[in-house]
């Protein structure tokens, strides 16, 4: 046996000592014949001649029929480590293929020697074979990996068919291979790829042991968690091919028998300890990015497998990734999240798509920004335009007749509109979701990427709703659209004009206006029971308003298409309802918005629309003003006469002026936010008799002495009439916010009121008040923002939360700097009673840590430098080891 070793050796001794250039190889091989051999000596010192190596193989070969290494073990591993080196060393040395083919082939013949019975036991000997072929499987793609790959898979498998050592050590190859696999992503790359190939190759039982194992592995390390994953991944993909290595896929029960080991038995819904939902929890939430990024391309091939509801907990953390601090990553969760959508039509799916991925279109990536646009484009418009183009089952004449299932209008509503669509619909009007979808569909408008045939299934939709609802004989009045609807026209009917009708659009205004609940629902007359005798018909108040705007800004965007006469009668009449001041809020905003776009459109030059808007702003905020002090002086005149009479008046006197004072300041609180509207929309508008005013009311009550000698001050409207008492500031700051002046005047008074009220309400309005105040005036504010901060502590969960995500978008944008009280308040967030709280507080400080720290110590430091003045407060201790955790290796980022 060293004879033999030496013989081999003594071959492979003379291999090239030094590397010739790639030109010299070339020129080499050109002069070489079909071994590889050189002619006329050249180079004899650097090549050996392939012929006597071939010869010493083939009586190699030979040689081992007739000496049995069964007693010589350690000769047998030399033997077989010497064999499999000898192609990794024919590619260093050079040569034709036609050599390293047949140089492959005897040292196949060889290894198939070895493991004969007559060398020792079987298994063993393979096991050691497979062993000394591992680092050529793992390696780089090369002949020599090929060889490895091809002797294991064909060769090695013809034998351990008839032996169940050899079995043994092939069903382990894979195993040892996930062990030693490199942790660099090419080389890991490839590992996955050879051992799916030997794998692929193995029996069903085999297979299915081996994905078990790879299911353990994603419990294990972070280089094998990861490894686990891509395992899985690829396993999945054989599910998918039926055509690849005949793997699992030509036999739909051995596909459902690997499903049940992944626990994706009876369409995933079943719940298997271990099982793949259970893997997919934990590494799509992973401390290694690598790891949560592969999970999150896992989830994307599964999806096609799971054949019923997706598991809610894995639909959450992908709808958390879309935050995550890596680009990678939020690409990985907005593909997964819509490869789901696009499986799956589930009401839960649909609304953590549109919480999770819509909001992405103001990512800093401009790359997600653009799949976000797309992703929307296809996953919900497309999808609505193709339902609501569709001819519904019901015509005209159908609906004449009363022989359709009584199973509720929502119901065949939904029937008839396929895909989702009506909660794709419902939900894109939800307030979080709202922001989001404006900016896209403005986005895509820009770009002339909406279609004409969106807007018409729309209307489509809109129009099916109402005869679908009057084919159940139900009152027109009570009808609502589809939620969502008038919304999503609203906004793409800005790019659409033509595709909307103006006939369309005049029935549901009069419609609208005739029974919204301006007119009926909010009257005191008691019209919302008018129809308490039909069983579910009651009035929804605030879809009218809701749609009632949305429909007067779709009229606004497509009043270039008006007919002048239908123009003119439109404006008087929106000029009418304004100035009657008996509509909500939003409704007075949307008729401004309107009455304003109305004129800058139809008047012949810009100088004749801004005339034109001033005579009518002027007119209206005339009308707010006599209002106004219309309720001031009847209350105090209501205040003074009470006083006296003894004895008081009777009781039935006293509630019909109540009822009138009720009445009035109603109107009040509407004048008072039309004037905010209007001064918003013309910020030139003369306000100066308004101002005192509401200085009068912001200021009654005021223990104050430089405030008691003003007119009004002695009667505390704050208790008598707080909607109008919030309603005033909110209109002060408005216009604040359009005079310089005044808002230096009137500034320290709005941090005054903010610092000392005891209303929830009116510090949420204020607080938005101050950061706007902060982008107008930020040299005034300036000195107040310590004031401001105070509301990071403020009693009520939604005051706290609003000053949170204000002042993060003050500091983003550089108007508020990092300082020692305000770091030390955003600091307490981290350790809020509300959870959302704290998940803001966790993003803020990741994403701002993360992009100006380069490192651990130095996020630390800066938090050492801004800590110092506090270091001695009782507080300090708990709060910083917070942060020390977050800092620390923990998830941040992560917030839905």
């Amino acid at each position: 046996m060293p004879f033999l070793r030496l013989c081999l050796r003594w071959a492979l001794v003379k291999k090239r000592k030094g590397r010739a250039s790639k030109n010299n190889r070339r020129n080499a091989c050109d002069d070489s014949d079909e071994y590889g051999n050189y002619s006329n000596g050249e180079r004899e010192s650097e090549f050996f001649d392939v012929r006597m190596l071939f010869s010493v193989l083939e009586k190699l070969d030979l040689v081992l029929d007739l000496i049995h290494l069964n007693r010589f073990p350690d000769s047998l591993k030399s033997l077989v480590h010497t064999v499999v080196e000898i192609p990794v060393l024919a590619i260093e040395i050079g040569g034709n293929v036609i050599s390293f083919n047949r140089l492959t082939d005897l040292c196949s013949k060889i290894l198939r020697q070895v493991l004969k019975s007559d060398h020792g036991e079987e298994g063993e000997t393979a096991a050691e074979v497979l062993k000394s072929l591992a680092p050529l499987i793992l390696a780089v793609k090369s002949p020599a990996r090929s060889f490895a790959l091809y002797f294991v898979k064909h060769l090695m498998r013809g034998i351990a068919k008839k032996n169940e050592g050899v079995k043994r050590a092939l069903v382990n190859l894979p195993r040892y291979l996930a062990q030693k696999a490199p942790e660099k992503a090419e080389p890991r790359v490839l590992a996955v790829e050879a051992t799916i190939e030997i794998v692929s190759a193995m029996e069903l039982n085999d297979q299915i042991g081996f994905t078990e194992y790879v299911v353990k592995m994603t419990q294990g390390k972070a280089n094998l968690r990861l490894l686990g994953v891509d395992l899985i991944l690829n396993l999945m993909m054989f599910l998918e091919d039926p055509f690849v290595g005949g793997f699992l896929s030509s036999d739909d029960k051995n596909c459902a028998v690997l499903k049940e080991v992944l626990g994706l038995g009876e369409g995933g819904t079943k719940k298997v300890e271990g099982g793949i939902n259970d893997v997919l929890r934990k590494r799509c939430m992973d401390e290694k990015a690598n790891v949560r990024r592969a999970a999150l391309v896992l989830v994307t091939k599964l999806t096609a497998l799971m054949d019923a509801n997706f598991d809610g907990v894995v639909l959450k953390i992908m709808g958390m990734a879309c935050s995550d601090p890596l680009v990678s990553i939020r690409k990985a969760a907005i593909s997964a999240l819509s490869e789901a959508l696009r499986t799956f039509s589930d009401e839960i799916v649909t609304i953590e798509w549109l919480h999770s991925v819509p909001r992405l279109i103001t990512d800093n990536e401009s790359s997600i920004q653009e799949e976000c646009e797309n992703l929307f484009l296809e996953l919900v418009l497309d999808r609505i335009s193709r339902a609501g183009s569709v001819e519904t089952p019901y015509s005209d004449s159908t609906f004449s007749h009363s022989n359709i299932k009584a199973k509720g209008v929502e119901r065949e509503i939904e029937a008839l509109f396929p895909e989702g669509v009506l909660v794709f619909l419902k939900e894109i009007c939800n307030g979080e979701v709202i922001p989001w979808v404006r900016k896209i569909c403005t986005n895509l408008g820009k770009k002339k990427r909406l279609k004409p045939k969106l807007a018409t299934a729309l209307q489509n939709i809109i129009r099916t709703s109402e005869s679908l609802w009057l084919s159940h004989s139900k009152p027109i009045e009570k009808w609502t659209a589809p939620p969502g609807t008038w919304f999503l026209l609203s906004e793409v009917s800005a790019y659409l004009s033509k595709a909307v009708g103006w006939k369309f659009l005049h029935h549901h205004w009069q419609l609208l206006d005739k029974f919204g609940p301006a007119t009926g629902f909010n009257s005191s007359s008691g019209a919302e029971n008018m129809y308490e005798h039909e069983e579910g018909s009651e009035p929804n108040s605030v879809a009218w308003a809701g749609d009632r705007v949305f429909l007067l800004q779709t009229i606004s965007n497509v009043s270039v298409e008006l007919p002048p006469e239908s123009a003119a009668d439109l404006a008087h009449n929106l000029l009418k309802r304004i100035e009657e001041f008996n509509m909500h809020s939003t409704e007075v905003s949307a008729h401004v918005k309107a009455l304003k776009t109305l004129c800058k459109r139809k008047a012949l030059d810009p100088d004749e629309a801004d005339a034109l808007v001033m005579k009518w702003v002027q007119q209206v905020l005339s009308k707010a003003s006599k209002i106004l002090e219309k309720y001031i002086s009847g209350d105090l005149e209501a205040n003074n006469r009470n006083s006296f009479f003894t004895p008081p008046r009777s009781e039935s006197t006293k509630g019909k002026r109540a009822a009138a004072m009720c009445q009035l300041l109603s109107e009040a609180v509407t004048a008072a936010y039309t004037i905010g509207s209007l001064v918003t929309v013309c910020p030139s508008a003369d306000v100066s008799s308004i101002v005192p005013i509401l200085h009068t009311i912001i200021t009654s009550g005021n223990s104050d002495p430089k405030f008691s000698k003003l007119p009004g001050s002695t009667v505390n409207l704050k208790e008598i009439a707080l909607s109008l008492y919030i309603q005033a500031w909110l209109t002060m700051g408005k216009i604040c916010l359009a005079d310089g002046k005044l808002a230096k005047r009137y500034i320290p008074l709005f941090v005054q009121e903010l610092d000392k009220s005891d209303c929830a309400a009116l510090r949420n309005n204020l607080i938005v008040t101050m950061a706007d105040f902060c982008v107008r005036y930020t040299a005034l504010v300036d000195c107040y923002i310590s004031k401001i901060t105070k509301c990071l502590c403020d009693p009520c969960e939604l005051v706290r939360r609003q000053t949170f995500i204000l002042l993060s978008r003050l500091l983003q944008r550089d108007y508020v700097k990092w300082r020692g009280v305000l770091f030390l308040r955003f600091l307490l967030s981290l350790v809020d009673e509300s959870e959302k709280i704290r998940q803001l507080a966790d993003f803020l400080f990741g994403n701002i840590l993360k992009e100006v720290m380069h490192s651990q110590s130095t996020a630390s430091g800066l938090i050492t430098v801004l800590w110092k003045p506090f270091m001695s407060s009782t507080t300090a201790i708990p709060i910083m080891d917070t942060v020390d955790q977050r800092i620390q290796g923990q998830k941040i980022g992560f917030f839905p």
